[in-house]
């Protein structure tokens, strides 16, 4: 049976969590009910935790091995175990604890090495407990190891997370040139958010060097890093274990720190427990809302359904609009009739003159009216119709004045007022007329009436009723489609407001019932904080507080641990002898030797040149020899150096002038492009050349910054401005702070630098410095130009430190392609004991996916400060596991070398000083040093070398050629200027009928099948893409704005993607230029083999093809609006939904779905693109081949006329062909 506590404090807790554990269990939530376990099996043995965390390079179980006073846990500077392990004080053993949920003990003895390595095992192992007799540790404290959080194995990270509930205190290691990472600013908020007791660790101040900054302007930048992260901390302690008489260690401080801790540990135990039992409440009630999530995807999946198709609308604004329509229905017809009737009412259409015709009229109908006497009754007819058509025309023309128009307006303004568009109405509307003619006028007299004021006027009254009668009827005949024409189209409106208020309540009803689970949950979260600060309850007993406790304990004892298989001591053995041989293959080579060689073959050339000047036909020989004797003269080699910030770069480069030039800093700087190069006439030892940037590539990268904060700008003003708002931003996330570091400096900066933008500064080296590391003055510069003496620059190395890896400037990755394809030679510097980064990685699949494409392999590979390894053993475990990391992004055989630059330059600079070397027995640098120069002054200038001797020999052979010619007599040279002649001419049409068509068809083939492959490779990568934009760190629920983090995890995934686009177009670039040189090389063979049938005898000079241009391509996916993946985004429910059940996956579907078109409309976009410029370029080049060939035909065939056609003094040839024999190496 198992001890339970019974200390007064802790006893209640036993209660509550047991309570916990069985309501959890019901409920179905097995993780934190097992968390619950712990958590009671850890108050029953009332065992105080303290937690080690953070990078697995820190030195973590360094300091738990100091701690307990023996190397009893593995460390490594490459990631090791992906499980926890615990070490305690009491009885030995070791207890190894399944993922399958089997716990073995093993009792001492045992092996200690495999318990080590049960510590690397982290696909089986879940965790790990060493009880030891120790007097460093007491009894009831508990020392917890977890895998280092910046591993690239998630299982690493999520072991610790899961782990860290039972630390009641958490110490957060960081190496000392890794602080700013902003992992470290993630994780430490959240473990402050949860309230955990948090001390920081910045180890290995040993690497701190006064002359970059002082040590406690390096301990001010910490506090203030985390001040700004809000990340509230116990105390920072700085400490080395490798200089224990640092003067700022603080080593001692610690341990006496952890005496302090152990003094105090019961009351941080019972605070402990409280953190922890409150952040399991808090994960319980993320597990019920994921539950709830199951339940709730149906509501949102039919909210989503319901409002696909319609906005938003309030119900009361629905409610009202449908009112106002069955009321406007009611309405709309009585009031255009209304209308109507008014318009009538008030036509005037019978005025005083019109009454006049009318009663003139009415006197023609009169049974006494005559006129004359002689054929008075024709007079009489005609006087009538005249009197009728007078007063017809006039009533006519005031019915279509006074009734007409304004009818037809009515009717219009009808169809205007209610957006009634139908051009078949309007017309209809706009033609409206009544229907009459005099006859109606007849129809209206009364008979027997006669002509008095009255009847004129009753008269009149009947016509003018009538007519307005006739157009009410046309009017309204009109209005009837015309109202229902409206009324249709209200109706239908009307139709769609029933349906979407019909939505709306439903809607309403849907949140309801959310709102009303969202409140239980937050009753059932208060009643479960509340059981936590209220008395234990009665009815558990303490039975099942032992039955609880009990299930922890291991149940299969066994007595030893098998030893270490022979097998992976061997495995270790071959991976030490192939580490060994990286520096075996080292040769030394004097490039003293490569010079005298090179200034021989300089020359050499001239004196050949010199020796044909007189001989006709060898015009082509001498420019070629002078030229390369000219560039073999003035050749210089440009070293383009990479890395992320932290890993050593500035010092390397240092150590490898000799000098302390470059400035270096454990803190990120912004990025500069510096070139240290030889320096000229022009430009003196010491001068340096500073490139400003424009006001428009300032205004770009401005642009680029303020994106992270949702800002824009147009002008350098509007930028200036932006960059204010930009700095009130209070809570800066981890993406966004170098960003808003380059803004910053930019402000604080601008004023002083904004009349230079755009122009070159001369300055001396004592501002060289600034210009490097004073961030407001180095965000402003382009590059830099140091024109420096010293050893390196001596040997026509001109060495380039690009930006970071990880830099912010868009522009930089364009930059760094072309020093990747230009340069001579490409070094990359990784940190002894940190992984790579993300920008280390892409840019390491980047030189991965060009290496094959040049002729020779340019790259070195440097693990820097490799002083650092605690032994031999350890060095040759980070030198494989480096190896194996470039391997997998693609570069095999790497040339890999481990030095130390700080041990490297103390060398080179205090030859008379002792140096501490830790297990070296040298920097290193040597070994890098002989295959670097080997490489440059041998096989880059060798191949030059070979090239310029192998002009020499086709000199010679056609010089030979000639004396041969010579020496015919003269019918043979009779028959042979003929012969030669037709050869001339057959090599003239071979050269001018070549065909490019072939070419085109096989480029297009080649960039089709490229592109096809880069689909395919970009689909493969979006998975891990992913993971890394959408991880649980960007989307804890701790209030943040949810919506706005999806955003920045969706638009930083778009960014992976549309960098990988740009990247892989850049490569496809030279791997189409390698297939167009290859094809040019082909072409060159065909046709000397062709001319070398027609003509036998002859050789061709190589001829040198201008260079490729640089397509330049931007970033794809740059202009793609969010708005494409609000479905995908509406998935998301809650973190633990997201991340522990199928929505990452259902997203991440969704997201590649909407990406599937703009990625092939970029690819096809950019093959086409590279099509068009690929096929000129060729043309081009392929041009100035036949162009040379030609040169060369005319030469060599004019020289050998002239051997046939003139005296030619043979024996003078023959002495200059020995004299070039001469000059050959002895072997050709």
């Amino acid at each position: 049976m198992v001890q339970i506590t019974q200390r007064s404090s802790l006893r209640p807790w036993l209660a509550k969590l047991a309570y916990l554990h069985d309501e959890w269990v019901n409920k179905g939530d097995q993780e934190n009910a097992k968390k619950v376990q712990q958590l009671l099996r850890k108050i029953a043995d009332e065992e105080f935790s303290i937690a080690f965390c953070g990078h697995f390079s820190a030195g973590k179980s360094s300091i738990i091995n100091e701690l307990i006073g023996e190397p009893l846990l593995p460390s490594s500077p490459i990631p090791t175990s992906a499980n926890l392990v615990k070490v305690k004080a009491g009885r030995e053993y070791a207890r190894i604890f399944y993922k399958n949920g089997q716990s073995v003990e093993y009792a001492s003895p045992y092996e200690y090495e495999q318990i080590r390595a049960y510590c690397k095992n982290g696909e089986e192992i879940e965790a790990i407990e060493i009880s030891r007799k120790t007097t460093h540790i007491p009894e009831g404290v508990a020392i917890l190891d977890t895998p280092g959080i910046d591993s690239t194995d998630d299982a690493h990270r999520l072991a610790t997370e899961s782990a860290l509930h039972l630390a009641d205190v958490v110490f957060y290691m960081m190496d000392y040139n890794h602080v700013q990472s902003e992992l470290n600013f993630q994780f430490t908020k959240e473990l402050t958010s949860d309230g955990k007791a948090l001390y920081l660790i910045v180890n290995q101040i040993d690497k701190h060097r006064d002359g970059e900054l002082s040590f406690s302007e390096f301990q001010q930048s910490v506090r203030e890093a985390f001040r700004q992260w809000n990340v509230q901390v116990e105390r920072i302690f700085f400490t080395s274990l490798k200089e224990r008489e640092h003067p700022f260690n603080e080593l001692n401080e610690l341990v006496h720190f952890f005496q302090l801790l152990f003094a105090e540990k019961e009351a941080r135990l019972l605070s402990g427990v409280e953190v922890a039992a409150k952040r399991l409440v808090s994960d319980h009630l993320a597990f019920i809302e994921n539950q709830d999530a199951k339940e709730e995807e149906a509501i949102y999946a039919r909210m989503e359904h319901l409002t696909k198709s319609k906005e938003e609308s309030d119900i009361d604004d629905l409610e009202s609009r449908l009112h106002e329509i069955d009321a406007l229905c009611a309405e709309v017809e009585t009031k255009f009739q209304q209308e109507l009737d008014s318009i009538l009412e008030h036509a005037y259409v019978m005025p005083f003159e019109t009454r006049e015709l009318a009663k003139a009229y009415l006197q023609s109908v009169q049974p006494d009216f005559k006129i004359g006497f002689l054929f008075s009754k024709a007079k009489t007819e005609q006087e009538r119709k005249a009197r009728l058509t007078a007063f017809y025309e006039n009533v006519k023309e005031k019915a279509t004045s006074q009734i007409e128009w304004h009818v037809r307006d009515h009717l219009v303004r009808f169809l205007k007022e209610h957006d009634i568009g139908d051009a078949q109405l309007m017309s209809q509307c706009q033609q409206l007329s009544a229907t009459w003619n005099e006859q109606l006028l007849e129809s209206l007299v009364k008979k027997g009436a006669g002509v008095t004021g009255e009847s004129v006027l009753n008269y009149t009254n009947d016509v003018a009723t009538e007519l307005k009668k006739r157009y009410r009827s046309e009017a309204m005949h009109i209005f009837a489609p015309v109202f229902s024409f409206w009324k249709n189209t209200v109706q239908a409106e009307r139709n769609e407001l029933v349906e979407q208020l019909k939505i709306e309540k439903e809607k309403q009803q849907l949140l309801d019932e959310l709102a009303k689970r969202k409140q239980q949950r937050d009753d059932h979260y208060a009643q479960l904080l509340a059981l936590l600060e209220s008395a234990a309850p009665s009815h558990i007993q303490e039975a099942r507080v032992q039955e609880l406790v009990s299930e922890l304990t291991p149940i299969q004892v066994e007595q030893a641990v098998p030893s270490v298989g022979k097998e992976q001591h061997s495995n270790a053995a071959r991976q030490a002898e192939k580490s060994e041989a990286i520096h075996s293959e080292s040769v030394s080579l004097s490039s003293d030797k490569t010079k005298e060689k090179t200034a021989k073959a300089i020359a050499d050339l001239r004196q050949a040149a010199e020796l044909v000047s007189g001989i006709p036909g060898m015009t082509r020989f001498i420019h070629g020899l002078t030229e390369k004797a000219r560039r073999l003269e003035n050749r210089t080699f440009t070293v383009a150096l990479f890395g992320a910030f932290s890993a050593g770069k500035s010092s390397f480069a240092n150590a490898l002038m000799g000098e302390q030039l470059l400035p270096s800093s454990p803190n990120p700087t912004t990025a500069t492009i510096n070139k240290i190069v030889p320096p000229t006439s022009s430009y003196p030892h010491g001068t340096v050349v500073v490139q400003m940037k424009t006001a428009s590539q300032l205004l770009k990268d401005l642009q680029n910054s303020l994106r992270y904060f949702h800002l824009k700008a147009e002008t350098m003003e509007e930028a200036l401005g932006a960059c204010e708002k930009a700095l009130l931003i209070e809570t800066v996330e981890a993406k966004e702070k170098p960003h808003y570091t380059f803004l910053q400096s930019v402000v604080h900066g601008y004023a002083d630098v904004k009349d230079v933008l755009g122009t070159s500064l001369q300055i001396g080296l004592d501002e060289f410095q600034q210009y490097v590391a004073d961030e407001t003055k180095a965000c402003f510069v382009e590059w830099m130009e140091l024109y420096y003496d010293c050893a390196l620059t001596r040997q026509g190395i001109a060495l380039v430190d690009t930006p970071g890896a990880d830099s912010i400037n868009a522009r930089h990755t364009g930059v760094a392609f072309e020093y990747i394809k230009n340069a001579d030679a490409v070094l990359f510097v990784t940190y002894y004991n940190h992984a790579f980064s993300k920008a280390d990685r892409e840019f390491l699949i980047q030189l991965g996916r060009v290496k094959d494409t040049f002729s020779m392999d340019k790259m070195f590979f440097i693990v820097n400060a490799a002083d650092l390894a605690n032994s031999q053993e350890e060095l040759e475990t980070v030198t494989s596991y480096v190896k194996e990391q470039l391997e997998h992004f693609g570069i095999r055989f790497p040339r890999l070398y481990a030095l130390s630059s700080r041990l490297a330059l103390e060398e080179k600079t205090e030859k008379k000083q002792q140096h501490h070397y830790g297990i070296l027995r040298e920097s290193g640098i040597r070994a890098f040093e002989e295959d670097f120069i080997r490489f440059i002054m041998g096989e880059l200038t060798n191949v030059a070398v070979a090239e310029a001797y192998a002009e020499l020999k086709r000199l010679r052979a056609t010089l030979q050629d000639y004396m041969v010619q010579a020496k015919q007599g003269n019918e043979e040279k009779a028959a042979k200027r003929q012969k030669l002649g037709d050869e001339q001419a057959r090599i003239q049409a071979l050269l001018q009928s070549s065909d490019l068509a072939m070419d085109r068809q096989a480029l297009k083939q080649e960039i089709a099948e490229l592109a096809y492959y880069i689909k395919q490779r970009i689909s493969f990568r979006m998975g891990d893409w992913f993971k890394e934009a959408f991880n649980p760190a960007a989307l804890r629920d701790d209030g943040r704005d949810i919506r706005q983090a999806l955003s920045g995890c969706l638009r930083e995934l778009l960014q992976s993607v549309g960098f990988d686009l740009a990247q892989e177009m850049r490569a496809t670039s030279l791997r189409i230029e390698r297939f167009l040189t290859n094809k040019a090389q082909d072409r060159f063979q065909l046709l000397a083999n062709e001319i070398g049938r027609i003509h036998q005898g002859i050789t061709l000079s190589k001829v040198e093809l201008p260079a490729f241009a640089t397509l330049e391509f931007s970033e794809g996916l740059e202009q793609l609006n969010e708005s494409h993946f609000k479905k995908a985004l509406s998935l998301y429910k809650n973190a633990k939904a997201f991340f522990e059940r199928d929505e990452k996956r259902l997203m991440r579907e969704e997201i590649e779905k909407q990406l599937q078109q703009p990625i092939h409309e970029y690819v096809s976009e950019n093959e086409a693109r590279l099509f068009a410029f690929y096929q000129e370029e060729h043309e081009k080049r392929i041009h100035h081949l036949l162009y040379a060939l030609q040169q060369q035909m005319d030469d060599y065939f004019a020289g050998l006329m002239t051997a046939l056609t003139e005296q030619v003094d043979v024996e003078h040839l023959g002495k200059v062909e020995e004299q070039l024999s001469a000059l050959l190496p002895q072997n050709e």
